[in-house]
């Protein structure tokens, strides 16, 4: 069984993301919002290995070392991005918006 870790980072920017849904839109949209990204979560949970890998990751210096991988939010334009340890544990390090320039800001998000 594999065991989930969420980072300040994730945790901090899913609340900015409810935030902005609740504002733009509704308490009902924002709800939704989480009950998505927590369905998505459980999928990563179950099986971490079936999601893509990131590549671009790769193509900064400084996230090299890692293997990141990235599953999407059902219905909302988000995706989550993860890595998998050897120990059976499963970093959730961000979740980006899909327009959003990800791979520069993963390099100065994530240790």
């Amino acid at each position: 069984m594999w065991q989930i870790r969420k980072s300040a980072l994730f945790k901090r920017q899913l609340l900015e993301f409810a935030e902005n849904y609740k504002e733009i839109a509704d308490l009902k949209t924002a709800n939704r919002f989480l009950d998505y990204v927590d369905d998505a979560i459980k999928f990563i949970g179950k099986s971490p290995l079936a999601c893509a890998v990131y590549f671009e990751s790769q193509e900064l210096e400084i996230l090299q070392q890692y293997e990141f991988r990235k599953w999407s939010v059902k219905v909302f334009p988000h995706s989550i991005f993860f890595r998998v340890t050897d120990d059976k544990i499963i970093l959730i390090e961000a979740i980006y918006a899909h327009r959003m320039n990800t791979i520069k800001r993963m390099s100065s998000d994530i240790d």
